[in-house]
Order: C-alpha cells, then structure tokens, then sequence
C-alpha cells in the first residue's frame, strides 16, 4: 500500500525526536541560551495522576531536570475540536473530562495559573491560521494529569491549544514546525497524548 504525503511527513517527524530523548537523558541544549524541548508524554490511564510508578516517576524526574520554564504549552489530544483554539483565561479550570473512575480523581485540582501573553504570542505565530481565543476551556486531564507529577506545585502559567479535528496531520506538523522554529524565551512545548489516542 502506498505510503500517503501525511504518512511520510509524520516519519520525517520521528526522526526528528532527538531533542525530547537528549532532555530525558538530562542534557541541556544550547542554542540561543538554553532552548527548552519540546515533550511527547503518553499520559496512559487517567489514574496515573494518582499514582506513583516508572512513568510518574520519570515525568518527576524531567521536571527536576530540565531548566525551570516561564510557562509550557501543552497540546493536549482531548482538545479535540473543529478549530484551533488556545486558552486564554488566567486562572484555567481543572477539568474532569472522563467517566467511571475512583471519586478520588474527580477532586484533584491544578491551579496552576493561565499565560494569556504566550496565548497570543501563539496566536501570531500561526498566522494566517485562524486561531480562537477560548476563556472556556481549561486544563483537561491529558495535561494536568502529567503536569502534577512534572510541576507538583502548580506555580508555572499553562496554556492549551487544541487539536482542529477538520485538519489532515500535515496541518498540525506544520504548526508544530511554526512553533518550533520560534525563540523559546523560556517557554516549553509539551505535546501531551494518551497512548491509547488513535
């Protein structure tokens, strides 16, 4: 069966993860001062938020080793909308966007504080994509339930931009391409997927 252009593109793409292994491993990058990574975590089981294990424990670890951001940029897979949107609010919800677990889960909250400076730092890069500034939507589970174990103190800004479910995978490589060839000025992009996601 012949590979499609999105196919190829994504392959490209996994040849191109050295960064994110060189952060886990501990080594600083330098370019332009210390340029933070970008990270793929695979948040696997909601319930990893309450855990601790080989997975909680290495995304603790990534935390205490990576130099300290002034704010990170998730690109969670359950902002699964039709139009590419970032979040704006100051003060994000938690939001619980799953069913049938333990009420302990349903109680766990990330305050961690919104950046709407970097949501529109955001928005400017990706131009002339349209891109929504959403005061809704807050962080999902895909995001702080990773983040709690990287930044337990919920004391650096995140905001969210979403995933366009109208959009072929080239158009999301192509914004991953945009935003990563931008100065890092200290932010930090963390593309954050369930394993389980298709």
């Amino acid at each position: 069966m012949k590979k499609s252009r999105d196919d190829s593109r994504l392959s490209r793409l996994d040849s191109r993860r050295h960064g994110a292994s060189a952060a886990c491993r501990g080594e600083r990058i330098e370019s332009m001062g210390n340029l933070l990574p970008a990270v793929f975590f695979g948040h696997g089981n909601p319930m990893n938020a309450l855990s601790r294990n080989r997975y909680t424990e290495a995304w603790a670890e990534l935390g205490r080793t990576i130099p300290r951001p002034k704010a990170v940029l998730s690109i969670s897979a359950h902002w699964f909308v039709p139009q590419t949107g970032v979040t704006v609010s100051t003060a994000p919800k938690t939001i619980h966007d799953f069913g049938g677990f333990p009420r302990e889960l349903y109680g766990v909250q990330y305050p961690a504080p919104g950046d709407p400076e970097l949501a529109q730092r955001v928005r400017k890069l990706l131009a002339p994509t349209p891109v929504a500034l959403d005061e809704g939507w807050g962080l999902d589970h895909g995001t702080w339930a990773v983040l709690r174990h990287v930044y337990p103190e919920a004391d650096i800004p995140v905001v969210q931009l979403s995933i366009d479910e109208n959009e072929p995978a080239s158009f999301h490589y192509e914004i991953g391409e945009r935003l990563a060839i931008s100065p890092a000025q200290g932010r930090w992009k963390a593309n954050i997927w369930s394993l389980n996601r298709r």
